[in-house]
Formats: C-alpha cells, structure tokens, sequence
C-alpha cells in the first residue's frame, strides 16, 4: 500500500483508479471528532521555575506528579525517561503501576479517591492515548513533550479540538514520509490505515462471521466502527 501511495496527490493509484483515506473515514472507524479548533501543538520548552528542574521536567510534573530524571536512569527498554523533549511511555507506565498497584506497593485508584488524583490519571492516560495510539513515533516508546501543553487545558478545550482532522493529517504525513526510497520504517495510526484498508480492500480484510447479529443489545454496538 505504501508502495502505491503519491504524495503529490494524497493518494493510493490502483489499476482502477485513485482512492484515500478521508476524514469521514477517520470520524466513522475511531468516533474523534471532526468539528473543532485546528490541534496546534507548540514545541516550545517552558522556561525553567524550579532550581532543581528542568522547564520540561517540572512541566510533567504539573501535568503528572511524576518527575523523570534527566541523567543517570533508564527504563526498562534502556531509554532515558527524559530526552531531548520526548517523555519514555516505557518509564510513565512504570511509575503509575509503582503508584497505583497494590503488588508494588501503591495505593489503588478507587471510587473513594480524590478528585485530583483521578484528573491526574486521566490526564495520563489521555496521554498515552495521544502519544501511544493515535501519533505514535516509530520508536513506539516515547512521547512529545509538546503533547502536554494540550493535556494541562481544561477538559472542554480538549474535547473542542477537530483530534480527527489532525488524525488523518498525521497518516498523510507518515505515509509521505515512508513512501521514499531510502525509508523502511513508519510511523502515524496505522491501525486506522488497516481498518480501512479492511474495509475498503475486502480481498485482504479477515473473514467476517455471516451469522454474526450486531443488534441494539450487543457490546459493541454503539461504539466506533473499527471496534466491530
């Protein structure tokens, strides 16, 4: 499919035709919404408040309460927790389960919990939700900083955002990206790009169960298509 992909047109050439992934696509399979300001994300680092830290490292503090070091440590894939602006998504999974399981030690995210825990862990997971599945690196394990100016907004400023529109922008990038010659590697949601090609390409899509009902009582049924 990269193979096939044009960038100056945006599209994949077939013996048919020309076809592409487009934002009601995008909307349909993942349910990100389409309506909303453009996401801009500002790679800026904060300036420095803290004599003990980094702009950045405080930075994940305010957003996370969990400060990674700079020098000397590594996570578990032997990454740095904090470099050149990127966060390891190894090191972050880490500290939560450190804080939040009961067989580490921690103290378990409950009903009875306060508020700012809860906002903490989901501002977190908001996160890795951005940085892991929807534009992850190729690295696969680490996470833009600049992400996190977006997180620490309010709740509405981020449900507001068009997250689809950026979405699909991001797979034409990456497929522009590995599209050239010397490039083996890619990046982006390709989950979305084979649910599509699923979809789109029935010769290459599992076998789908024909006795399958997907009526109004069924799990998935009200959820984004690429669940089904």
């Amino acid at each position: 499919m990269v193979e096939r992909w044009r960038k100056e047109t945006h599209c994949f050439n077939f013996r048919e035709g020309e076809c592409t992934i487009t934002l009601k696509d995008i909307a349909i399979l993942t349910d990100l919404p389409i309506d909303g300001d453009v996401v801009c994300v500002d790679s800026t680092a904060p300036p420095k408040v803290v004599a003990n830290m980094s702009g950045w490292q405080h930075f994940i503090w305010t957003v996370t309460r969990l400060c990674p070091p700079e020098k000397g440590d590594h996570d578990a894939d032997g990454n740095p927790p904090l470099s050149k602006g990127q966060v390891s998504i190894t090191w972050l999974t880490a500290e939560i389960r450190r804080k939040h399981n009961p067989e580490f030690g921690g103290i378990p995210l409950t009903e009875e919990s306060s508020e700012r825990d809860k906002e903490i862990y989901a501002r977190i997971y908001i996160l890795g939700m951005i940085g892991g599945v929807f534009f992850p690196k190729k690295s696969n394990n680490l996470i833009s900083n600049s992400w996190l100016k977006i997180i620490l907004g309010s709740w509405d400023d981020m449900g507001n955002l068009s997250w689809a529109s950026a979405c699909l922008a991001h797979i034409y990038r990456s497929l522009c990206n590995a599209s050239a010659r010397a490039v083996k590697e890619i990046d982006g949601a390709m989950f979305i790009f084979q649910f599509w090609a699923w979809e789109h390409l029935p010769w290459i899509a599992p076998k789908v169960d024909p006795d399958k009902e997907w009526g109004p009582d069924h799990p998935l049924r009200h959820e984004a298509y690429g669940c089904r």
